[in-house]
């Protein structure tokens, strides 16, 4: 999970740094570039939703708009003493909304941006605009003072302008996103997570000189870098295991030099396992498994090959030092125990297809079973230099580890 949070917080946090190291310089700016700088946010808040719309991501693109507004908000309302009624209702009502909505999003399913479900997620951008204008309105200024200032009092230290009870909310909505993020080790979320982050630091330090521009035009680059990436993964991740796919590693293989060993890994059994227990728990199976090879040391990249296959590439090394980290990984596989899901926790179509085949669909809760994998590997020699031959050499080893009972290791 640690790895996983790494992988996927590492740019929000190089770009958070960046933003605080330049937000200094650039307050000192000669004016006509501090125009200039003002459209900042506007311009990669506005890229980030272009490429919401080309890659068909709703909540995304609503959580950018935001951005966009509460930036509008910032140059055009909040240009004033937080002292002034109208002020003070719009800071907190961001403060409170923003977070609100980002908690949400991070429950709600992405299902696209061009369709009714992609409108819906959008319209709660203006439904919180309406909201916030109808109690403006109807409530009367000396009742939203004496409101924010018992519940939600800014400025409770010296340069810190978030009230206690905000910044609690928002602590509690970043421990859930981390959590998310390490159970799905989805790009999307981190997006999610980062513009909480850029907006936060804004909110809560928002006395400092250019700190909105500064803060909400990297919230925009970083989400355009979660959107990239998130790109990447859907070209080059599988996204079942979450494992390097058959498409990265053929680039990969093109570019491994004269030093290199390949390893073919193979459930055993995975057809009887998955007609016994249906395709549910295969693809539990498969994730249980990808994990443990994503896990090898040594310096070897996993990649899902396909089927219940998969593909682990150790560059400028031998045999000899590759063996062990194989070995701990196959070891680590047979240790494990999975428990088996309960069967009111399986699909629908699981059932019938067991029903058909006149099987019993008994709830099976705490009974677990174990899986083994068989591994064939192999190295360039003299004889096969061209990758293609040494990886073929790794398939004819996984199958001699086949014939030689499973569960086992065999060399080419």
């Amino acid at each position: 999970m640690f790895l996983v949070l790494l992988r996927r917080l590492l740019p929000v946090a190089v770009l958070l740094f960046i933003a605080v190291y330049i937000r200094e310089p650039a307050a000192s700016l000669s004016p006509v570039y501090q125009q200039l700088l003002d459209w900042a946010p506007y311009v990669t808040l506005g890229i980030a939703m272009l490429l919401c719309i080309n890659y068909n991501r709703a909540r995304l693109f609503a959580v950018s708009l935001v951005l966009i507004i509460t930036f509008f908000f910032i140059q055009t309302e909040l240009q004033t003493s937080l002292n002034e009624p109208r002020a003070l209702f719009i800071y907190t009502s961001i403060s409170l909304l923003l977070p609100l909505m980002l908690f949400l999003f991070f429950f709600l399913p992405e299902r696209g941006l061009r369709n009714r479900y992609g409108l819906l997620i959008i319209s709660i951008v203006p439904l919180l605009l309406l909201v916030m204008f109808f109690v403006f309105k109807i409530l009367p200024e000396v009742s939203i003072v004496t409101n924010i200032n018992n519940y939600f009092h800014v400025r409770p230290f010296d340069n810190y302008l978030l009230s206690l009870n905000v910044t609690i909310f928002c602590l509690l909505v970043f421990v859930t996103g981390i959590y998310l993020l390490g159970k799905s080790n989805d790009e999307y979320v981190a997006a999610l997570l980062s513009a909480l982050v850029f907006s936060f630091v804004t909110l809560a330090y928002f006395s400092l000189q250019r700190i909105s521009v500064v803060m909400l035009s990297f919230a925009g680059v970083s989400m355009i870098v979660s959107l990239l990436r998130g790109a990447h993964d859907m070209a080059y991740r599988d996204d079942l295991t979450g494992l390097l796919g058959r498409r990265a590693l053929n680039e990969r293989l093109k570019g491994l030099g004269k030093r290199y060993v390949l390893a073919m890994a193979d459930v055993d059994h995975f057809k009887n396992f998955n007609d016994t227990h249906g395709h549910d728990v295969g693809d539990d199976v498969l994730k249980m498994v990808a994990r443990h090879i994503d896990a090898v040391k040594g310096g070897g990249t996993a990649y899902r090959y396909g089927g219940e296959e998969f593909c682990i590439v150790f560059s400028g090394k031998d045999i000899e030092y590759s063996k062990p980290f194989l070995e701990a990984v196959r070891t680590d596989i047979e240790a494990y125990r999975m428990e088996l899901r309960d069967s009111k926790h399986r699909s629908k179509a699981t059932e019938e297809a067991k029903r058909r085949r006149g099987r019993r669909s008994k709830a099976r809760s705490g009974k677990t079973v174990s899986v083994t994998i068989s591994i064939g590997v192999a190295a360039p020699i003299e004889k096969r230099v061209i990758v293609d031959d040494v990886l073929k050499a790794a398939d004819k080893a996984l199958y001699k580890a086949k014939q030689n009972g499973r569960n086992c290791l065999a060399i080419a």
